[in-house]
């Protein structure tokens, strides 16, 4: 694939990702209040709750506030020069989901110094952490890419042909 057809494949599913994200968002915090009881989606398997995460990744604190800036925008840098470096389109379309929950948990932290997390999923009391959809579109896309690398396509050796040297008798 081209650089061109790259560029236009990518923001076409950073765009998707980030609109899906942020009207969800947009929606829920317009619907729900942090600290009321959870709203059954599918039963009380998959509930809406919300939550403000001020942290990283499962809530895990990774130091100072500015360092969160920092890293996604590294992040963001490079996820898109390897996403538009590609040879496959589903890989620049996986890159395009990640790239664009990135930014969509980047656009929350600048806007309200928070994440906007709301689905709660389990069973019972073992539930999984509270995350939104920019989260699944990360957290699927790295999990595609990583199983893609491990067992996705065959290693492909290169040989060259033999040269024919040939004796030049005198």
């Amino acid at each position: 694939m081209t650089l061109k057809k790259n560029a236009i494949l990518l923001f076409g599913y950073v765009l998707i990702a980030l609109l899906i994200d942020q009207i969800s968002k947009l929606l829920i915090t317009n619907s729900l209040t942090p600290f009321h009881p959870p709203v059954n989606v599918i039963g009380t398997v998959i509930r809406f709750k919300l939550t403000y995460n001020p942290y990283g990744v499962f809530s895990i604190s990774f130091g100072p506030a500015f360092l969160y800036y920092v890293l996604t925008i590294i992040g963001i840098v490079v996820l898109a020069y390897v996403g538009l470096t590609l040879k496959d389109k589903i890989g620049v379309i996986v890159f395009g989901f990640i790239i664009g929950g990135a930014i969509g948990n980047f656009i929350d932290r600048i806007r309200l110094q928070h994440v906007v997390d709301f689905i709660d999923m389990g069973i019972g009391n073992l539930r999984w952490f509270t995350y939104n959809p920019a989260d699944a579109f990360i957290t699927i896309g790295a999990m595609y890419l990583i199983i893609r690398e491990l067992f996705g396509h065959k290693k492909i050796v290169e040989t060259k042909p033999a040269e024919h040297k040939t004796a030049i008798n005198p």
